[in-house]
């Protein structure tokens, strides 16, 4: 195998055009305007090839095929869903039928390497997500072809929950959210925690363009400390990639985009191990 760069480790979260602005509960800061760039376009701007195919992106033929360009692409869906009436409640049978789904594109499209369960340690356990039924997940993935590994997204936040210790060892790979900007100083110690919870599991580190925790832009210095952290972990092998949510976000007039491209005109090509 050739030498692989830092740009090889990177994963972008790639959205439908305008998907955050059009729910409405960004639209209206001055800070967010109309996105028109495209995960194809996303991927042809950064030069990175690696998708989680999320963000209003359905699980389709048509999706996969307006991604051309991408080489690793890894499926998205929830294990719960949500209503006025009933709040977060367990919806298992539309993942599963999710992941059959997702298997289904696999079995004709070998980019499709993994299935992803979002906002797990959130949203599923608020929901009352138990271990059997991550392992009733996993017996179809295994007995159906093609089977695909199962990742969870653990936020950094949801570390203390007494459900996690139970739940994590299900997954082949945990996705690790840093939702509040300003505790970029906490990833290690909570990458730390969570391979320890998980069993040692391989994580992906997800970074973000907005700090969506504490609603507000992330200004050139933490960005850039967000990046600097983010190669450090990689460079430790304390994680097998940086995701960056999401594309969708990505031709924002902002400066933490503006960090993030700098970054990565410079550092993308440098060799990693």
């Amino acid at each position: 195998m050739s030498q692989q760069t830092l740009r090889d480790k990177l994963w972008l979260w790639g959205m439908r055009v305008n998907a955050l602005q059009e729910t409405g509960s960004y639209s209206a800061g001055e800070e967010w305007q109309n996105s028109t760039l495209t995960t194809e376009q996303a991927i042809q701007r950064t030069g990175i090839t690696n998708v989680l195919m999320a963000g209003g992106l359905p699980l389709t033929r048509e999706t996969l095929d307006s991604m051309p360009s991408a080489k690793r692409i890894i499926a998205k869906w929830t294990l719960h869903s949500h209503s006025p009436e009933k709040g977060n409640y367990l919806d298992y049978d539309g993942c599963i039928r999710a992941l059959r789904g997702a298997k289904e594109l696999a079995a004709a499209d070998t980019r499709v390497e993994a299935f992803l369960i979002d906002d797990f340690s959130t949203g599923t356990i608020d929901a009352g997500v138990k271990p059997e039924h991550l392992a009733q997940l996993q017996f179809v993935n295994a007995a159906e072809f093609p089977h695909l590994p199962l990742c969870g997204t653990t936020y950094t936040m949801s570390l203390d929950r007494p459900e996690l210790p139970a739940l994590l060892p299900y997954f082949a790979m945990l996705l690790v959210p840093l939702w509040h900007a300003d505790q970029i100083e906490t990833i290690p110690a909570a990458l730390d925690r969570v391979s320890e919870l998980s069993g040692g599991k391989p994580m992906l580190l997800c970074l973000y363009f907005w700090d969506f925790g504490n609603g507000r832009p992330i200004p050139r210095d933490l960005m850039l400390r967000h990046l600097e952290v983010g190669e450090m972990m990689l460079r430790e092998k304390r994680v097998i990639g940086l995701e960056f949510t999401g594309t969708c976000l990505m031709d924002q007039d902002w400066e933490a985009n503006h960090v993030f491209y700098e970054w990565l005109e410079e550092k993308g090509d440098k060799p990693i191990s």
